[in-house]
């Protein structure tokens, strides 16, 4: 008989199983993404209901199976209400999530993918900065942990540290001289350069301390984005969502 264990994590997604039962997806920090089913977890008298939702940060208590864990409850540290009552938010938080649970692996543990959605989390409710400069800065950084960084220190090409522009078929920033050569590059501002190497640098508690200027936005959104579906290509219905509210 397997012992029970405890698992510190994030739950990903809830999706209903049968009548009154769940399929939790929690990313952990000791064993990455794992599945659990908890059952009777929909009906009101259960005690899973409130520590069985998305977004819910804390300690969790599972049963381990041959291919999924049996949940059996958990100590929630962080609700992250701030995020569960703002539709918009819940869109952004979803994406988030959905972005997780597409690029993690069952059962490898990461702390700073953890540590990156909780914050990223932390800043939704927050709302200090702009949502979508928290998508932007988010996807750069989760792409960087998930070995895909982008190439924003010096120029992919000659190695030359100055940059001023972007190439998306060689996944970085270019210098000026290589931009001649270069098919479909896109000119920087220096600020625009600056906030890249920013944040691929900072860590995690200085990393949504900052505004940028329109420009800088503008940019972040053309770059960000084409970096981020050349290397996650998956459509995700939480964006879909967050497009028709706009």
């Amino acid at each position: 008989m397997h012992d029970k264990i405890e698992l510190t994590g994030i739950v990903l997604s809830s999706t209903v199983v049968g009548d009154y039962d769940k399929r939790l997806v929690i990313l952990t920090k000791e064993r990455g993404k794992i599945t659990a089913f908890a059952k009777g977890a929909r009906k009101p008298n259960s005690p899973y209901l409130g520590v069985s939702e998305p977004f819910n940060f804390g300690t969790f208590t599972l049963l381990e199976g041959f291919d999924a864990y049996r949940f059996l409850g958990g100590e929630i540290k962080e609700y992250f209400l701030d995020v569960k009552n703002d539709i918009e938010n819940i869109c952004y938080g979803t994406y988030f999530c959905d972005v997780l649970e597409y690029l993690c692996v069952e059962g490898i543990g990461d702390i700073n993918i953890l540590n990156l959605l909780y914050m990223t989390l932390k800043a939704l409710g927050k709302a200090t900065i702009p949502n979508p400069l928290i998508r932007r800065i988010f996807e750069l950084k989760v792409l960087a942990f998930d070995g895909e960084a982008m190439a924003a220190f010096s120029c992919v090409r000659c190695k030359a540290e100055k940059v001023s522009a972007f190439e998306l078929a060689h996944d970085g920033l270019i210098c000026e001289n290589c931009v001649k050569y270069a098919k479909g590059s896109y000119s920087l501002a220096e600020s625009t350069v600056y906030t890249l190497q920013y944040i691929l640098s900072s860590t995690l508690d200085k990393l949504y301390t900052f505004q940028v200027s329109e420009v800088v936005m503008e940019q972040l959104e053309h770059i960000v984005g084409q970096y981020f579906v050349k290397h996650v290509p998956k459509k995700f219905n939480s964006l879909e969502i967050l497009a028709s509210l706009s």
